[in-house]
């Protein structure tokens, strides 16, 4: 297992603590990113039907396809699985799991998921005689704060992300394709330990970096381009992530108060970055360092994202828990995240960015990169 069964155990007994306190008879898990944390099985054919029901006491079941089963039972965190064969209607299987427990068992279901259709949660309340209740954030709340096992993964993830990145920027020149940076920073990051990553790195090139999320696309690279990259290592689904820009050629005037912008704020951010802060009051930090340059039209998003677990599409659990406007979440010792300062200007982006732990007194670095705008001058 990867963090040890004892972790698991204490888990899953810390859950079903709060299952009947809830009065619930049981608990249905959709998101893998929970299950994963919960009992360390991973998978990537959860992209078909996954249900994890836990109960007061035992074991999870899973109620998945049928190719599933061997991986799922090959983990002792999982008590039992519930097959649906290809000919059969994953929410009538489930439902029939279900209906063993009585008419009127109270069924907590995670319903603030991507992996729950509104479909399936609307068929199952109707093929089901259990009362569903809406259910969700207690795996959440409970991933905010990592422990040292974790943190030791993402350190390790951190190394990979650097080589990839360093691969990366080695590969840039007048001529090559953004493929070609692109393939440079996976075989890199792969080499150095990484997992496949929870959603592709940024690999993009001249004007398309001004638009987020842009994506490598074959393009040549040119004499005076900005070129973006943002890497991630991956470590037993634990992640780390970094940015760094490089221009091809002598920085203009523009680039170089963007690249000393982004330095800036990045570096407040982890200076002010300490436990008992808020999560707004470390956003507003690194706005106003942007704002009294002028900048502050192209800073456009939050200032940092927490990161952990990721399974695909995502890698960040920026969806739990960030630095962002007015946010009153209070920054604990453990917590990690992704500081990652943008600008996105008319025509090019821009981005400085490492991940960082909070710690008793302050935060550290989990990513260690030169802190510069890379310059490729052939």
């Amino acid at each position: 297992m990867p963090a040890g069964q004892s972790v698991y155990d204490d888990r899953l007994a810390d859950l079903q603590q709060t299952v009947k306190e809830r009065g619930l008879n049981g608990v249905l898990i959709f998101d893998p990113e929970n299950l994963f944390w919960l009992t360390g099985y991973q998978t990537i054919g959860y992209f078909t039907f996954h249900a994890t029901f836990v109960g007061q006491t035992g074991r999870p079941t899973i109620i998945a396809r049928i190719v599933n089963r061997d991986l799922a039972m090959a983990h002792p965190t999982i008590g039992a699985f519930e097959a649906v064969r290809d000919t059969e209607e994953p929410v009538e299987v489930l439902a029939g799991f279900l209906d063993q427990l009585g008419a009127g068992a109270r069924i907590g279901v995670e319903t603030n998921t991507r992996h729950l259709s509104v479909a399936d949660y609307q068929q199952l309340a109707v093929l089901s005689e259990c009362q569903l209740e809406s259910w969700g954030g207690e795996i959440e709340a409970r991933r905010v704060v990592k422990s040292d096992w974790e943190l030791d993964c993402m350190q390790r993830a951190a190394r990979a992300a650097e080589a990839g990145l360093r691969a990366a920027i080695d590969a840039v020149r007048p001529g090559c394709t953004e493929n070609d940076i692109a393939a440079a920073m996976f075989e890199a990051n792969i080499r150095a330990g990484s997992e496949y990553l929870g959603h592709p790195p940024l690999v993009v090139s001249g004007p398309a970096t001004s638009l987020c999320f842009a994506m490598w696309r074959r393009r040549e690279v040119r004499r005076g381009d900005v070129v973006l990259l943002e890497g991630a290592g991956c470590v037993n689904r634990l992640h780390a992530m970094l940015s760094r820009p490089v221009v091809v050629g002598p920085p203009t005037d523009e680039q170089l108060e963007a690249a000393d912008a982004l330095k800036g704020v990045l570096e407040a951010a982890i200076g002010a970055m300490k436990p008992g802060l808020t999560a707004g009051e470390v956003d507003q930090t690194c706005r106003e360092v942007v704002e009294r340059r002028g900048l502050g039209a192209y800073f456009r998003h939050r200032s940092a994202y927490g990161i952990g677990i990721g399974f695909p599409p995502n890698w960040s659990e920026g969806h739990i828990y960030a630095i962002r406007p007015d946010d009153p979440l209070v920054l604990q010792p453990g917590m990690t995240f992704h500081v990652i300062p943008t600008l996105f200007k008319k025509d090019f982006g821009m981005c400085f960015s490492d991940s960082v732990r909070i710690t008793e007194t302050g935060c550290d670095l989990l990513t260690d990169f030169p802190r510069e705008l890379v310059s490729v001058d052939p």
